[in-house]
C-alpha cells in the first residue's frame, strides 16, 4: 500500500479520477461535488455518521467566560448555510445539541434557534445582537482557529463573518490539520474558538458528553485535554457519574437521564453544535467490494484495486 502526502483536496479528487490514486483521506471540497455526484456516481459511497462538527468556546477565556456571549453566537449562526459549505443536505444536517440523532439518549432539542424548540429553523441575529450587548463583551476581539483545509476554511470565514455581524472583532486562523486537534486542545495557546469535530468511538451518550464536557477531561496545558471548551459545572458531572452507574443496570433510565444532561450542557453552550455529517468515499474505478461500518468507517481490508 503506497501514502501521498501533501496534496490538496482539489490535486486528490484529480488524481482518483485519472486512476492515479484511489481513496482520499479528506473531505471532498464543495466545489467538485456537482462534477464528483454527476460524472461519476458509481464511484461515491454515502454513509451516515456518529458525529457532529462543532465550534468550542472557551468557557476559561473572555469573551466566552460569559454565557450570554456563547448564547449569542449560537442564536447567530445560520446553520444551513454550514451545511451548504460542507456540501448540502445530502451530506448534513443542521444540529443545536450534543448527542447526535438516533444516538442512545438523543431527544431533538434546539433552544438556539427563531423558533425554539425540537429543531432549528433559523439563526435569530437580533437577539444575538441584544445578548452580546448585555454580556458587556461588545467590541472584544475573536480569533477562531481551524484547520487548513478547503471546507474547514470556509467555515472559519464564514463563522468570522457572523461575530463580526454581532459586535465583535473577529479574525480566522487556519493551521495545518496535522497540529489544529492538539493546538486547541492546549491552554496554553489561549484559543478563544475553533471548529472541531468528534466521531462516537462507541455508541454510548458518555462518549460525547462525559468525554467532551466532563471535568476529568479537561488538563491545563496539555495537547490531550479534549474538553476543549475547559467547560466544568460539578452538578452536571455529579449527574454525568449517576448516569454511566445506572446505565449498568438499567439503560433505559440512564439514557433518560442522558437526554437530561444533553439539554443541560447545550443550554451552557460551551460549544456550537454545527451540522452532523455523512460520510462521503471517492474512489477510483480500480477499486472493489467497497464496505462502510458505523463504527470502523471504509473497511479496507474487505476491498480490492483491480
Amino acid at each position: 500500500m503506497q501514502y501521498d502526502f501533501g496534496l490538496s483536496e482539489e490535486a486528490a479528487v484529480t488524481a482518483i479520477q485519472n486512476g492515479e490514486a484511489d481513496w482520499m483521506f479528506d473531505s471532498l471540497p464543495s466545489d467538485r461535488l456537482a462534477e464528483v455526484g454527476t460524472k461519476y456516481m458509481e464511484q461515491l459511497h454515502i454513509a451516515p455518521l456518529s458525529a457532529w462538527w462543532y465550534a468550542p468556546l472557551n468557557t476559561r477565556l473572555a469573551p466566552f467566560d460569559n454565557l450570554k456571549a456563547r448564547q449569542a453566537v449560537s442564536f447567530a449562526i445560520d446553520r444551513n448555510t454550514l451545511v451548504k459549505l460542507f456540501g448540502g443536505k445530502v451530506l448534513a444536517s443542521p444540529v443545536c445539541q450534543i448527542l447526535p440523532p438516533d444516538f442512545p439518549g438523543h431527544v431533538d432539542y434546539c433552544p438556539y434557534t427563531k423558533d425554539p424548540g425540537a429543531k432549528w429553523s433559523a439563526p435569530d441575529v437580533e437577539k444575538a445582537k441584544q445578548l452580546v450587548e448585555e454580556s458587556g463583551t461588545k467590541g472584544q476581539k475573536v480569533t477562531v482557529i481551524v484547520e487548513d483545509t478547503a471546507v474547514s476554511r470556509s467555515i472559519g470565514v464564514y463563522l468570522q463573518s457572523v461575530l463580526t455581524s454581532i459586535g465583535y472583532v473577529a479574525d480566522v486562523k487556519p493551521i495545518s490539520a496535522n497540529i489544529q486537534f492538539t493546538y486547541i486542545q492546549n491552554t496554553n495557546n489561549k484559543v478563544q474558538m475553533s471548529v472541531s469535530q468528534w466521531y462516537k468511538d462507541y455508541p454510548a451518550a458518555s462518549n460525547f458528553l462525559n468525554i467532551l464536557f466532563g471535568c476529568a477531561s479537561f488538563r491545563e496545558g496539555s495537547d490531550a485535554s479534549i474538553n476543549i471548551a475547559g467547560f466544568c459545572n460539578k452538578d452536571i458531572d455529579a449527574k454525568m457519574q449517576k448516569a454511566m452507574d445506572l446505565g449498568v443496570t438499567d439503560q433505559a433510565a440512564a439514557d433518560a437521564l442522558w437526554s437530561e444532561i444533553d439539554k443541560e450542557v447545550t443550554d451552557q453552550a460551551p460549544a456550537i453544535g454545527l451540522f452532523t455529517p455523512k460520510r462521503l468515499d471517492f474512489v477510483s474505478k480500480r477499486v472493489g467490494n467497497f464496505k462502510f461500518n458505523r463504527q470502523f468507517d471504509w473497511m479496507i481490508t474487505q476491498s480490492w484495486v483491480q
